[in-house]
């Protein structure tokens, strides 16, 4: 059923990395709306339910009935505000998912493939209403039919897209595959902070890792660690293992866990490997 909705773009990183990524349709992402919609709009009616019996009790006991019912419909209607508005632009700004999004495994980026920012959240939320002109959507719907990204009017000026995530990518965190041994903690820098264009461009070829084949991954990682290895003055076996532990670090400041699950993907299972591959670059 996805097919026909979804289509494919290609997005070449800064680094020269061409990353495909699957657009959603408007059916996916109207089911993740829903789910949101029951979400924030289910706690609103439990909140509102608490609030009726906390304003009965208290009025029980100091009769004062009616400025507790305006403080509780003052309540209800700050609810309501944050379910229409923060709710969203908290859970796209903090991860680019909502728990509905995260359901369906969608993901909001901007159209250069990158992680969208707070602002970026508020922007394509703010415009939510004038997508639902005159109702029903029907200028979302409109928009999303005439551009190639999907992108109904507050994707086209926040400048961001929907895009449908693999289920290994979608399901589970990177995770450092082999932990980082003594030796190469003992040159690892104690802080490594990487902005999020390239948290997200060492992720992505992370997560590709057996897909782009040893010689095209050894290519990438080099290019990308040539600028990582003069600021940081790190250096581990091979320019994918280094990426690895560089982000390791940064994200998940060195944490070493058990062997992965199989969910766990391959992508990130790095181990030292001095030479470069067969038909590699050095």
């Amino acid at each position: 059923m996805d097919a026909p909705l979804d289509t494919v773009v290609a997005i070449e990183a800064p680094e020269h990395i061409v990353f495909s990524h699957r657009i959603a349709g408007p059916g996916r992402r109207a089911v993740a709306y829903v789910l949101d919609l029951i979400i924030c709009y289910g706690a609103v009616f439990i909140f509102a339910i608490l609030l009726l019996f906390a304003s009965g009790g208290a009025a029980a006991i100091t009769g004062a009935m009616g400025g507790l019912e305006g403080v509780g419909v003052g309540l209800i209607l700050l609810a309501v505000f944050a379910a229409q508005w923060v709710y969203f632009v908290v859970w796209e700004g903090w991860t680019g998912r909502t728990p509905g999004k995260s359901a369906l495994r969608l993901r909001v980026l901007t159209t250069s493939g990158r992680p969208i920012h707070f602002t970026d959240a508020a922007l394509r939320n703010i415009l939510r209403a004038a997508d639902a002109l005159p109702n029903a959507y029907v200028v979302g719907l409109v928009s999303m039919a005439l551009t190639r990204r999907f992108q109904r009017l507050g994707d086209l000026v926040a400048g961001t897209m929907v895009i449908l995530e693999s289920r290994a990518s979608a399901a589970v965190p990177l995770r450092l595959w082999p932990p980082a041994s003594p030796e190469e903690l003992a040159t690892l820098p104690d802080v490594v902070a990487l902005d999020a264009d390239e948290r997200a461009a060492i992720e992505l070829l992370l997560r590709r890792r057996g897909a782009l084949g040893g010689p095209r991954e050894w290519e990438l990682a080099t290019i990308i660690t040539g600028a990582l290895e003069q600021r940081f003055g790190y250096r581990a076996a091979d320019p994918v293992r280094t990426l690895a532990l560089l982000y390791d670090a940064c994200v998940n400041a060195g944490r070493s866990e058990a062997p992965p699950s199989s969910r766990v993907p391959d992508s990130f299972r790095t181990g030292a490997d001095p030479q470069p591959p067969a038909g590699g670059t050095s």
